[in-house]
């Protein structure tokens, strides 16, 4: 019964025709590739549900500690304003729980202006190509932190950031009716100053902290097994540079970590996938497991 299972999987109930495009909505952690059309507004939530169970030291040794558990609602509105332009506004809603204490918490709040730069090109090397440049803007709590609740209380980060974001995706069809995609982002974060005051992110006591950049570069790749069914992983890397505070301050950090996924196309504008997320090696950061679902509806 479960080879049977697999080779229906393998194989694939629905195969493409030779002149049609494969829906592929993207990983559970990427960007979308293309732009929303004019008239069209692309709603897309993600929950992620997420233990923050350890942490890596500045030698990447991952290092026990008291559990703090996540609920996330990570939702993107976006329009197009043009053919080749359109904007969206990204809102962040948690649920924190640390030593049987919940915290509800709202995030910062993220703006973005998408650029088309060019569209896939079937049997060419011309990729889907969009660049996106935005603000994020400090509406999460950063600081008069409750000490009690070990950073379960913490939802932004207090600062103004630029953001500009990089997102390359080639579908390839080595296997005709099982194609590939690739879907490269590169994410640079400029962070302003912030005026603290009490427990804040950054340590402790009033003044100017000067958070660092951050940096992100995310693969997702995708393989079709039928017009429906999918499965994904995501390759993430992130740096986050020194951030300086005269009461405390925050040491540079990286971490790398992978997210495996299924995903179902009921239409090309109806898409749901849902698998994992884990930390691998970390330096100077959490370690985490979460559970993810990622829906993407276009109407």
């Amino acid at each position: 019964m479960k080879k049977t299972l697999f080779c229906a999987l393998v194989l694939g109930s629905s195969l493409f025709a030779e002149d049609e495009t494969p829906v592929f909505a993207g990983t559970l952690l990427t960007y979308i590739s293309e732009n929303a059309e004019p008239g069209h507004l692309i709603y897309q939530p993600v929950l992620f549900v997420t233990g923050f169970y350890g942490v890596y030291n500045k030698h990447w040794k991952e290092k026990d500690r008291k559990t703090i558990g996540q609920v996330d609602l990570n939702t993107t509105l976006e329009t197009g304003i043009t053919k080749n332009f359109d904007i969206s506004v990204i809102f962040d809603g948690f649920y924190n729980r640390y030593r049987g204490r919940g915290t509800v918490l709202y995030g910062d709040t993220e703006v973005d202006l998408g650029w088309q730069i060019s569209r896939d090109k079937k049997d060419s090397w011309v990729p889907d190509a969009r660049l996106l440049v935005g603000e994020i803007f400090p509406t999460g709590k950063f600081q008069h932190l409750d000490p009690e609740k070990g950073g379960s209380d913490i939802s932004g980060a207090g600062s103004y950031v630029t953001v500009v974001v990089g997102v390359i995706q080639k579908i390839f069809y080595v296997w005709p009716n099982h194609p590939c995609n690739f879907n490269l982002n590169l994410i640079y974060f400029w962070p302003t100053k912030v005026k603290v005051s009490g427990l804040n992110v950054y340590g402790n006591g009033e003044g100017t902290a000067s958070p660092g950049n951050h940096f992100i570069a995310d693969l997702g790749l995708e393989y079709k097994f039928d017009k429906y069914w999918g499965a994904g992983t995501d390759f993430r890397y992130e740096h986050q540079g020194k951030s300086s505070f005269k009461r405390g301050g925050l040491p540079s950090s990286e971490i790398f970590s992978l997210a495996p996924s299924l995903e179902y196309n009921f239409s090309e504008n109806l898409t749901l996938a849902w698998g994992a997320w884990f930390s691998v090696a970390g330096r100077n950061s959490l370690a985490f497991a979460s559970g993810v679902v990622n829906l993407y509806c276009n109407f």
